[in-house]
C-alpha cells in the first residue's frame, strides 16, 4: 500500500511531468504550425473543393500526431520532470523530515521510479495498439493537407514478400490500395531467377485478403536457354502470388514517410528484408526506446538529488538530467549507425547503450544512500 508521503511524491511528479510535457508539446506544435499555415493558405480552396474543412483537418492532423510526439518526448521529459520535482521538494524542505526520520532516499523516490516503470509499460501498449491506426489516419490527413502531392507514391523500394517473392512496382496508390506496373520474381536457393509475374495493376481484395489482377498479367518462366521467351497469360481477376496484406504493404511503401510503426509492423519488415540490417536495428531500437525512459530516470535521480542539495534552483538539475539524456541518445545514434553498416552484430549494438547506461543507473540508484 502507498503511504501518505508516497502519494504526495507521486502526485508531485505527475503534475510536474504533465507541465513539462505540455511545455515541449506546445513548442513543437507552434513551430510546425507556423510553417504549415503558410502552405495551407495556398491550398485552402482545393481542400474545400474536396469536401473537407481545413481547420478540422489541421486539428485532427495534430491530434493524430500527438501520440508519436509524446513517445519521442517522454524519454526526455521524465528525467526533467523528476529533476524539477525533487528540486522543488528539497527547496521547500518537504523531504527533510522523511530523511531525518530514517526513511531512505531510495524509498522516498520509489514513487517516481514506479511511475517510470508504469510509463514504460504504457509506451509499449501504445506502440502496439494505437500506432497502426493513428499512423494510417495521420498519413491520410497529410495527403489532404498536401494537395500538391498526388495520391500516387513513386520510387517505391523493392519488397521481399514472406512467401519468398521479390516485389517491385512503378508506384503505389494508398487511397485505393493499388499497385501499378508490378513485377514479382522468384529465385532458387542459389539466387538464380525461376519465374517472373508481371501485372499492369494489382488491387487489394479486402473481403478475401488477397491481391488481385483486374487486368490480368503474364507469367514468365526463367528458362536457361531462352530466358523470358515463353510468356503464359494470366486471366483478369486472378490472385497474385503475394502473402503480404495491404497494411504490411503500406508500411513497407511508406516506411520513410510514416510518423511511426508498431513493434509487430517493424518485425514484419525485418522478416521481409532479412538481408538488410536497417530493419533489424529499427526493430530492436523500438524495443529499447521505451526502456530508455527508466534508464535515464535511474541516472537522473542520483544526479539531481546531489545537485539539489547544493542549490535552491531547479535549473541545474533539469539541465543535468537533459544532458544525461543527450549523452544517452548520442550513444544510441552512434551504435545504431554502426549497426546499420552491417560490420558488427546489429542486435548487440542496438542494446549496448541500454545495457551500459542501465547498469550505471542501477549502481548509482542503489548507492543513493551510500
Amino acid at each position: 500500500m502507498m503511504r501518505r508521503h508516497d502519494r504526495y511524491v507521486f502526485k508531485a511528479f505527475w503534475s510536474t511531468l504533465g507541465a513539462v510535457l505540455l511545455f515541449f508539446t506546445l513548442i513543437v506544435i507552434v513551430l510546425d504550425t507556423s510553417e504549415r499555415v503558410s502552405k495551407l493558405s495556398r491550398i485552402w480552396p482545393k481542400i474545400v473543393e474536396a469536401g473537407h474543412s481545413p481547420l478540422m483537418v489541421l486539428a485532427e492532423f495534430y491530434g493524430t500526431l500527438l501520440p508519436f510526439m509524446w513517445m519521442r518526448l517522454v524519454p526526455f521529459c521524465v528525467p526533467a520532470a523528476a529533476a524539477f520535482c525533487l528540486a522543488r521538494l528539497l527547496r521547500h524542505n518537504e523531504l527533510t523530515p522523511l530523511l531525518t526520520a530514517g526513511v531512505s532516499m531510495r524509498r522516498v523516490v520509489w514513487p517516481i521510479v514506479a511511475s517510470g516503470i508504469l510509463i514504460v509499460g504504457l509506451l509499449f501498449v501504445a506502440q502496439e495498439m494505437l500506432v497502426p491506426e493513428f499512423s494510417r489516419r495521420h498519413m491520410e490527413l497529410w495527403r489532404i493537407l498536401s494537395r500538391n502531392e498526388p495520391d500516387r507514391l513513386s520510387r517505391v523500394p523493392h519488397f521481399h514478400d514472406p512467401n519468398g517473392g521479390r516485389l517491385s512496382m512503378e508506384a503505389y496508390r494508398p487511397g485505393s490500395r493499388k499497385m501499378d506496373a508490378v513485377m514479382i520474381s522468384f529465385f532458387d536457393p542459389e539466387g538464380r531467377p525461376v519465374e517472373h509475374f508481371r501485372y499492369p495493376e494489382l488491387e487489394w481484395d479486402g473481403a478475401n485478403d488477397v491481391w488481385r489482377a483486374p487486368r490480368g498479367g503474364r507469367r514468365i518462366p526463367a528458362l536457361e536457354n531462352t530466358p523470358g521467351e515463353r510468356r503464359i497469360p494470366i486471366p483478369p481477376g486472378e490472385v497474385a502470388p503475394l502473402s503480404s496484406s495491404a497494411r504490411l504493404m503500406e508500411v513497407a511503401v511508406t516506411e520513410k514517410r510514416t510518423p511511426g510503426l508498431s513493434i509487430s509492423q517493424a518485425a514484419a519488415l525485418a522478416q521481409a528484408h532479412p538481408e538488410n540490417p536497417h530493419y533489424l536495428v529499427m526493430l530492436h531500437q523500438m524495443l529499447t526506446l521505451p526502456l530508455s525512459t527508466i534508464v535515464l530516470l535511474l541516472l537522473a535521480i542520483p544526479f539531481c538529488f546531489n545537485v539539489s542539495r547544493r542549490t535552491t534552483s531547479a535549473v541545474p538539475s533539469a539541465l543535468g538530467a537533459m544532458g544525461v539524456a543527450a549523452l544517452f541518445f548520442g550513444a544510441h545514434f552512434m551504435t545504431g549507425s554502426l549497426a546499420r553498416a552491417g560490420d558488427l552484430n546489429p542486435v548487440v549494438l542496438a542494446w549496448l547503450p541500454i545495457v551500459v547506461f542501465g547498469s550505471l543507473g542501477l549502481a548509482l540508484y542503489f548507492d543513493l544512500d551510500g
